[in-house]
């Protein structure tokens, strides 16, 4: 599915044919499904009497949607918490191709005679792997004549009213936006996938060099980004003596790196500057450290309206916390580097699929995924995201966080054991959880967990790699029986042997540089299974498996050590795993040797070749 997709109606209104009626009709739109009463301010108190809910001509007599286009300007934000809502939008506002996504046919939702005005608008959000188009009335909510919530400093202009009306009709109520995390408000707005981080954990040189990386990349390929610092809610909104404002979610608009001419680099003593560009959204208050008027020498350019420039380390310093809303570019058509992704959408069930984190036994019985790495190594975006609880009122979100482990390379049933675990993250009570991490060629196992077992709900598993991964949930347990009773039915699978692909050690020198490419093809019962090779090596390590699941458990297993060459590949050599007493192979490390077939017999070959054998009749233990 494509970013923006056509998208589902919510709760089933269709925004044409409800505005085709109360044209015909007569009557402007009223919204049942969200009406303007207190139900659909609050959920957990009772309404003011005060509020009286207006439409926007009661309010202005030239009402419009937008004025002089968007700006952060045309978010202030009202009396409940959401700063991190109106942040997101400001951040919106950078990217034209995206708000308008967000605002479909924008100007057909104009005030203005051609478009016959009925009271009616409608928004797109992505919501858990689906996009849905939201339908809403133009009631707002006002005190004294006032807007009471989200509005434009231009009087009439009213379309960030109606969006935040939108989104929370989404979200349930008014209420519900009150406290939340910016990622999570530009994730609903565009589809991307969000990225939390904390600068404090980006302190060290080398730690601080791999997070400039990371901005200036995501930057260069239209992520939305803002910064905040952290403080405790009796100092929000203080202002500090460099000018910036605790609690204040501001817009990083560029990340540079700045080469330095011959006079500023004996000032600097050093060849470049990092350098961050940020946007207070509510104007006013801005940085008064260094660089903070965009030195003209350096080329530094920023807008009147809010913005500054800062140097990295100064940034860092200052700024606790980012929230970064990456847009991958999947397109086949694109010049800049473009990413696969890959995409399920699962639920955590009772019994049987919602079995906590790996520190219970009941771990494996979660939603399980597998995955392939086909270059030698690739950095993979994995987003985990829950659905929103914000319309279960009260509800928190789940501990949720993702375990990837290295499987088998020919691994179709669910994994009862694995090979190794890899550095997934932490879990977080979060609506989404996100990271980068580089894996080498090989298969691996994905399986999204909330950290306590027993906890249901659905989620949305997001991948990006520079190769497409093909991922596949895992269903069953064992190779199933077949349905057929009849005499030409295919034999059962009645056991399987695991067969790990250790290493060698002295193989025989292949080219003219004395050495080899070598990789294995495991042959049993019909099937072939072939690693990776390995180049320039005669001591090749693979810590590869496959698991073979046997109807014939006394048939021999044979691996082939083969040379990669451009044109034809070289048998080095083979090893034979003899199967007529299948019960003593435990899993423990054997030594075999290399032969290949001659006129008179086998030849023995140069090296040894090192594998664990497991041999079960229970299928389902491996």
């Amino acid at each position: 599915m494509g970013l923006f997709d056509s998208a589902v109606p919510f709760k089933g209104q269709v925004y044409k044919d409800l505005k085709n009626k109360s044209i015909k009709s007569g009557a402007l739109f009223k919204d049942p499904e969200f009406p303007p009463t207190g139900s659909s301010i609050y959920f957990s108190k009772p309404t003011p009497t005060d509020i009286v809910w207006k439409r926007p001509g009661e309010l202005v007599s030239d009402p419009k949607f937008f004025v002089d286009g968007v700006s952060s300007d045309d978010f202030a934000q009202g009396s409940i918490g959401n700063c991190w809502f109106v942040a997101a939008c400001a951040c919106l506002t950078e990217d034209t191709k995206l708000w308008k996504k967000l605002v479909p046919d924008y100007k057909e939702q104009e005030w203005n005679e051609k478009n016959k005005y009925a009271g009616i608008f409608h928004f797109k959000f992505w919501r858990c792997g689906t996009w849905v188009d939201v339908v809403i009335d133009d009631y707002l909510p006002t005190r004294g004549g006032q807007l009471v919530y989200v509005h434009s400093k231009t009087r009439n202009e009213f379309w960030s009213a109606l969006l935040e009306k939108a989104y929370a009709k989404l979200s349930g109520s008014y209420e519900a936006l009150d406290g939340g995390h910016g990622k999570d408000a530009l994730v609903d707005m565009t589809g991307g996938v969000g990225e939390s981080l904390k600068l404090g954990d980006y302190s060290k040189p080398e730690q601080r060099k791999e997070l400039f990386r990371i901005l200036r990349t995501s930057k260069e390929k239209r992520a939305l980004m803002s910064a905040s610092i952290s403080a405790e809610e009796q100092k929000a909104e203080e202002e500090l003596s460099c000018g910036l404002v605790i609690g204040h979610a501001y817009s990083v608009t560029a990340v540079r790196e700045i080469k330095l001419g011959k006079g500023l680099f004996a000032i600097f003593s050093r060849e470049t500057l990092e350098m961050v560009r940020c946007r207070n959204p509510w104007g006013g208050t801005e940085w008064k450290g260094a660089w903070s008027d965009g030195k003209k020498e350096l080329g530094l350019t920023f807008d009147d309206n809010g913005e500054f420039w800062m140097s990295f380390e100064d940034f860092c310093q200052y700024f606790t916390k980012m929230d970064i809303c990456h847009m991958f570019n999947t397109s086949f058509f694109s010049l800049q580097k473009t990413w696969r992704e890959d995409k399920a959408i699962g639920q955590w069930l009772n019994p049987g699929r919602c079995g906590g984190c790996g520190n219970h036994d009941t771990f494996l019985q979660n939603p399980q995924y597998i995955f392939d790495i086909v270059q030698n190594e690739d950095e993979v975006m994995i987003s985990l995201e829950q659905k929103d609880k914000r319309m279960e009122k009260s509800s928190d979100n789940f501990t949720i966080g993702f375990t990837v482990l290295k499987t088998d390379l020919n691994r179709r049933y669910r994994i009862h054991d694995f090979i190794e675990k890899i550095p997934s993250g932490s879990f977080q009570p979060a609506r989404s959880v996100f990271i980068r991490v580089k894996l080498f060629r090989g298969r691996y196992c994905i399986i999204p967990s909330t950290f306590d077992p027993g906890f249901c709900g659905e989620f949305v598993l997001r991948m990006y790699a520079s190769n497409a991964l093909n991922l596949v949930e895992l269903i069953h347990e064992e190779p199933q029986p077949g349905k057929c009773l009849c005499i030409t039915m295919k034999r059962p699978q009645v056991a399987a042997t695991q067969i790990t692909l250790v290493k060698a050690e002295g193989l025989e020198a292949q080219d003219r540089g004395k050495t080899a490419d070598p990789y294995c093809i495991i042959k049993c019962e019909g099937q072939a299974i072939k690693t990776h090779y390995t180049e320039k090596t005669l001591n090749p390590n693979w810590n590869e498996r496959a698991t073979c699941y046997r109807k014939d458990p006394y048939k021999d297993i044979t691996i082939e050590i083969w040379n990669h060459n451009i044109l034809k590949d070289q048998l080095m050599g083979i090893a034979t795993v003899p199967m007529n007493k299948p019960q003593q192979y435990t899993g423990s490390m054997g030594e075999y040797k290399l032969y290949v077939k001659g006129k008179e017999g086998p030849v023995k070959k140069p090296g040894t070749l090192w594998l664990k054998v497991l041999h079960t009749d229970d299928m389902a233990a491996v």
